[in-house]
This record gives C-alpha cells, structure tokens and sequence, in this order.
C-alpha cells in the first residue's frame, strides 16, 4: 500500500511572506451559508447534462454528518493527518488549544469526526492532473483538477458557470477545525479515480525552516510537484478504496466528486448541522430544485436523511426553524416556491413582452400599456414579463441581444415587499429593492444569456448581489453600470408605476356595508366629525346601477335591481375591509376573511354559480337565472367597516378586449 502523507513546500530566502485572506471575503455569510452556496455551485457548474448538452438527470448531492456522531477511530484516522501535526502547531492561531492538541498529542482517544460533501451527475475533476500552469502553450481550459487544486483567486470558469473568482473551494478547508480536506473525484472521461487533499494554513517555520501556507496530501513527484493517488496504480488501490469505506463514500460508482472534512466546526455560532444546511440549501438553490436540475440529501446517522427534490421542498420547510414572517418565513417560502413552479413551465408564449426594462417616468414608452394591467396586478395575478435589452463587451464594437424573466404578484398581506433574484441557479440572496411595495417577485437571468455573464462579474467572490460601481465588470463590459442599475431597479419601478397609476373602477355598484358605529367609521370622522384621511382617489359613483347590495346582519345580499335591462351573465364581486388610506380592495388580506377555499365564509348563491376569483376577496358570478339572481355572504366582523364592489363583466373573452392578452 502506497504511503500518503501531507506535504508542504519550504519556501526560498527572499520570497514574500503572505497569509491566505480568503476568509475575509466571505464574512458576511454564515460558515453554513457560504459552504452551502459554493459547494453547490461547483457541482452545478460541473453538471453532466451541461457538458453533453442533453437535459439529461438532475445534479444529485449529499451532505453527510454521519461521521460528527460516529467518529473514525484513532487508529484508521491516523492515516489521514500523517504529516500535518507539526505544521498545525505553527502555522495557524497558536492560540486555538484544540489545534495545539492534535498538533502536539495527536488525535487522542476521541478519534476523527467527520463531514462527507459528494456529487453525482457530474464530471469529476476531469483533466492532467500533471500541469501545474496554464501559460499560452499549456491551455487548461476544461482542466477541472488543475483549477481546483492548484490555483487560488484565479478560475477557468466560462461565462456559463456559476462562479468566477476561483476562492470558492475555499469553503471546505474553512469549515475543518484542521483547515484541511481530503477529496476523491471519479473522471467521467477516462473512469480513473484520484484521491489528493489540500491544506491552507498560514506561512509558518517548522525546526527553522519556512513553509507555504498550502499543502497537499499525496504523492511527491519529480521537481517537488504534488500528485494525487490513482485507483489504476495498483500501489494506490488499497488506500483509495479503505478511505471510500472510513467515510462511507457512496457515489464513487459514478463520475462525481466527494469531499472529506475532518473535525468539521460543529460547535461554531451558528455550527454546521443538519437543520442550519438544509436551510442554507432551500434558501439558496430553491429554484433548480423545483425546476429539477437538483437534488440534496442531507442526513447524520440519526434518523432517516432528508432529500430535498422538486416534490419534497414543501415538506422540508415543515421540519425547519424560520422566520415569524419576512422572506424566510414558511408563508413567503410556499408562494415563492409556487411561483418558481409557473415560472418553470409557463410557455414563452405567456410572457408580456418589453423590449427594454421599464422605467417609472411619463414618457417610457410602455407605460400606458403597464398601467392598463393595473387591474390584473390587483387580483393577485401572477404577471410574467421577458425583458429585453442589450449588453457590449469592451473590444468587440458588437452589442449582444440578451433578457431576463420577471414574475410580480401582488400581495396586500405582506409588510413589505418580497423579491427574489436568480442568476442561472444561483440565488443573490443581498439585494432588497421593493420593500415599500406590498408585492413578491423573481427576477431569473438564464446562464445562457450575455447578459448572466456581466452580472456574473459584477458580483462579490460571494456572489450575494450584483454591485454597479464594481471595477471589474467595468474593465469587461461597456455601460455596466447602466446596465445593472437597470435589472435592479426593474421591479420597483414596475411596482411604482401601478402605484401611481388611478385605480380604475369599472363597477356598477359600491356598498359601504358596516359604516356607522364600527371603529373604522370613527376613525374616518376624526375629530369633530372631519373626515381624518383624504382619500387618495376618489370613487365615481356608479356608472351602471343595476346591483342593490344591503346589510343583512353580518354580511351582505346582492340582487338586480327591479326593472333593470339585459342583466349580465357575467358579474364580479370583491369585498375587503376599508385601509386608512388608499383603495382598500389593495389592502385585503387572506387572515381577514376568505370568500372560497379552507375557512370560508357563509356564501350562498340563487340563479347563478360562484367560482372562486384570483383573490381569496373575489367570486365570478355565472348568472343562470336572472329573474332568480342572489348572492348571500355571512360572517364579516361586524366592527370592521366593509367594502363590496360589484362590477358587470362581458360576456365572452372577445367582447372584453385585449387587455389581458399576454402578447400586449
């Protein structure tokens, strides 16, 4: 059996002193967040179905903590940490006891916990795992080893990847109490499998001597170049396959990658367990699970694993501790995920198309267009728009035809605005523009567009938003600021031109069904019987009286009026309680009461059928018989003051014009 050790290079009078400072970019995500996100990312962008150009089988992984309650013991993990201990001892915070511990007495009786990241339905790090530069006459474009392990803060990555800084491995060394990993990948090209580890500590003496904060664990080979251990040779065979069976490594039937973690930070704030990793995965990978490109497991021994897939994600969240309310609360999770579902199977054909992001002034040449799917905005609509643009490298004198997808909903429950941003399968989790509106919405950028590579280099090593005055993109792209000021302010100024926009009623009756006595009628009056708010728009009054609506204890009857001519046979109801300010119909929300679905109210209808609306406020009325036509609703809040709008609707889809139609 072949010997590994950990091998770490002495360093030559007069070379620069340096100490990796990867940590320092990754600050502002939790240690669960940022292993989570680039762990993924890096099996995503290594996907099988992208390097054959089929749609092939979803990106499968698996995060492990078997190990943390089932620890390797002494004698077997002895093998893994064979030449580290001297150079844990200086080459990292001399402080930290555990690591002086292990540097000084070993493991100890406690053995070797352990976390396992693996992949399957990708590549593995395919490439001459031999080259160690990439100089004009050495390419190492599709070299994933090479980029993987022996270079930092530069990457190979192409414009369809999710990352581009070339730190993001960085992320497993981090999350070991050893600042080490060991990893194995199965080659999809050749079916060989290599085992190699890395170590970053700091510049560090050992007996007088300097050292390179990287180490490897391997083989030494000519000229001091490290190399990994390969199942071909059969010296290396034996200690390949006795490390698949210390770690439980499952997915090595396959090409894939899988990672060791020794001593993983369990025990950090917040430490990496198995609740805080599933939440990292559903908040940051939410949509190429529903879309179906990935699958995660994570278990720990203890219990059966949790498998988050397209049909399991809802479930997931059940099992989760989240937010009361806000973007990470179960409710926003279950209409987001319900809008990635329509986002990923709505045809093209469903989109409103614009030809440029819009912009909240008079003049944008959409706006009054906008302006008219006020009213399918206010029914809680899902709205579906592919925004055109255009993006210019610098060099090429040649502007490349790009877009984006938006989906907005309108939501009178939420405090604040909800919105959502996706780069290929990557969530930018930092980015906050519509919290004045009480809207949800998602802004996907397909990898396949131009426009993903420019917003790809605006981004931080942590990829968590897309930052305009970056220097950068600035180098790359021309206008970039423009550019990506105008996809993040897309939704906003979407939002603000309905806000701004008259509310149109085209009703033919309005009730204030609870006005005297409630505590809205008092708030209104105000003092000395003034009215206490100005309404923002004030209601016509109706054009076409035909309805007569009256209080019937707590609730309301809806009938023609006696005499009235050619009744419709189509009609629409919304009620909601009156809002201080503003329409109240955009104040509604499902906690006060709900017209159709689970807990609705007392609805009985004579000559005519209800069918649930797009706001749980609102009924379609069929009318069969008009002669017969009534609508009864019990069980409003008496003390609230009430609003019902009833409104005659045409009676086919030609007669009521083109403002719903998609292609506007």
């Amino acid at each position: 059996m072949a010997e590994a050790l950990w091998h770490f290079r002495p360093m030559a009078p007069g070379e620069i002193n340096h100490d990796p400072m990867e940590r320092e970019l990754f600050a502002t995500e939790t240690i669960n967040e940022r292993l989570v996100r680039e762990a993924v990312q890096n099996s995503l962008d290594a996907a099988l179905s992208r390097a054959d150009g089929s749609l092939g089988e979803p990106v499968r992984m698996r995060f492990s903590l078997e190990g943390v309650h089932s620890p390797l013991d002494t004698f077997s993990a002895s093998a893994y940490v064979e030449g580290l201990e001297e150079h844990l001892l200086t080459g990292l915070d001399p402080s930290d006891d555990f690591r002086r511990q292990v540097a000084l007495r070993g493991l100890g009786n406690s053995g070797m916990p352990y976390l396992v990241i693996e992949d399957a339905g990708t590549v593995g790090l395919e490439g001459d795992w031999r080259q160690f530069d990439d100089s004009d006459g050495e390419p190492a474009d599709n070299n994933h080893f090479y980029w993987f392990f022996r270079n930092v803060g530069r990457s190979g990555k192409s414009d369809l990847d999710g990352g581009s800084w070339g730190l993001g491995k960085w992320v497993f060394p981090d999350a070991s109490r050893l600042s080490a990993y060991i990893a194995v990948t199965r080659r999809r090209s050749d079916g060989e499998t290599l085992l190699m580890g890395q170590a970053v500590l700091t510049k560090h003496n050992v007996d007088g001597r300097r050292y390179d904060p990287y180490g490897y664990f391997g083989e030494e080979g000519e000229h001091g170049l490290k190399l990994p251990l390969s199942l071909s040779n059969p010296a290396h065979r034996p200690f390949i396959e006795q490390c698949a069976e210390d770690f439980g490594l499952r997915f090595l039937e396959e090409p894939g990658l899988s990672v060791i973690i020794p001593f993983p930070r369990v025990d950090g704030d917040p430490p990496i367990d198995r609740q805080q990793i599933l939440a990292a995965v559903v908040h940051n990978y939410f949509y190429p699970i529903i879309a179906g490109g990935l699958e995660v497991t994570v278990d720990d021994g203890g219990g059966d694993a949790a498998r988050v897939t397209a049909d399991t994600i809802d479930d997931v969240l059940t099992h989760l501790t989240l937010e009361d309310n806000g973007e990470r609360s179960m409710g926003s999770y279950l209409r987001l995920f319900d809008m990635c579902r329509e986002a990923a199977t709505l045809p093209e054909r469903g989109h409103i198309e614009l030809n440029a992001p819009p912009r909240n002034v008079a003049f944008y040449e959409h706006h009054a267009m906008l302006a008219g799917l006020r009213s399918r905005y206010d029914r809680g609509e899902t709205l579906a728009f592919r925004v055109r643009m255009s993006v210019e490298r610098k060099g090429t004198g040649r502007k490349e035809a790009t877009s984006f997808r938006l989906y907005v909903q309108h939501d009178g429950s939420l405090t604040q605005g909800h919105d959502f941003y996706v780069r290929g399968a990557l969530s930018i989790t930092d980015m906050d523009f519509i919290r004045r509106h009480k809207a949800r919405t998602l802004l996907v950028v397909d990898e396949s567009e131009p426009l993903a590579a420019l917003l790809r280099d605006s981004e931080p090593p942590a990829h968590t938003t897309w930052y305009p005055q970056s220097e950068r993109v600035a180098k790359r792209w021309v206008s970039a600021r423009n550019r990506i000021t105008e996809v993040r302010k897309t939704a906003d100024n979407l939002l603000s031109i309905w806000d701004a926009a008259p509310v149109e009623l085209q009703q033919d009756a309005l009730a204030d069904i609870f006005p005297a006595g409630g505590h809205g009628a008092a708030r209104r009056r105000g003092r000395e019987g003034k009215p206490a708010v100005k309404p923002v728009h004030p209601v016509p009054p109706p054009s076409h009286p035909d309805f007569d609506i009256h209080q019937t204890g707590t609730g309301f009857r809806v009938r023609f009026v006696s005499g009235v001519s050619a009744p419709p046979r189509r009609v629409r109801l919304r009620a909601a309680y009156e809002a201080p300010r503003g329409n109240p119909m955009n104040g509604y929300s499902p906690h006060d009461f709900r017209l159709h679905g689970a807990d609705a109210l007392d609805v009985r209808a004579e000559g005519c059928q209800a069918i649930p609306g797009g706001g749980g406020n609102e009924l379609l009325l069929e009318v069969d018989e008009p002669e017969r036509f009534s609508l009864a609703v019990r069980g409003f809040d008496k003390h609230r003051d009430l609003i019902v709008r009833v409104e005659r609707l045409a009676d086919t889809a030609q007669e009521e014009g083109s403002g719903d139609d998609p292609s506007v």
